[in-house]
């Protein structure tokens, strides 16, 4: 009975659990910026990218803090007919982008909590705004022109700015097996 309601919970637990996105941020400590393959870390990262590894730490309270500054430049491009450009340009920036973990272990076990985005994070800016903005006036020349109301080209001024943070946050166990380090 007991280990049927463990299972049960286990599965409750782990259904929810939705891992990445199309919004998904994988750069979850300023490490990454230096090595993007985290998987094996060993660092306090690893409360990320390997909860594992927690059991290599030294005995004691461990915490880790840092910020990253992101900037991107985003392009889109389209292929739809009629539109005045092909290319539509937005700069997105992310001033505060924070990772907080906090670790103890003792002995063979590693208790850890992490605090982070795990998707969006920063604020986008497309100062000719979107394509999709711009495909319903693209089509009016056409449409006029077919009314019997000679039109050419258009004119559309548009600009679009949009932010979004999802924030997480975990909590694990870990357990060191054996004494084996590879």
């Amino acid at each position: 009975m007991k280990r049927t309601l463990l299972v049960i919970l286990l599965i409750a637990v782990v259904i929810p659990a939705m891992a990445g996105g199309i919004v998904h941020n994988s750069n979850q400590s300023a490490s990454f910026i230096r090595m993007p393959a985290r998987d094996a870390s060993l660092g306090l990262d690893a409360v990320y990218y390997n909860p594992a590894g927690l059991v290599w730490l030294n005995d004691g309270f461990h915490l880790s803090l840092n910020n990253q500054y992101v900037t991107q430049t985003r392009t889109i491009g389209t292929t739809y007919p009629g539109l005045n450009r092909s290319e539509f340009t937005g700069e997105v920036v992310a001033p505060f982008f924070p990772s907080f973990y906090a670790v103890y272990k003792k002995d063979r076990l590693a208790f850890s909590l992490g605090f982070n985005p795990i998707g969006g994070g920063g604020s986008a800016k497309f100062a000719d705004g979107l394509p999709s903005f711009e495909m319903q006036v693209a089509g009016l020349p056409a449409l006029l022109s077919a009314s019997g109301i000679p039109t050419s080209s258009y004119s559309f001024d548009t600009e679009f700015e949009g932010k979004s943070v999802f924030y997480g946050i975990q909590g694990g166990v870990s357990y060191k097996i054996n004494d084996l380090y590879r």
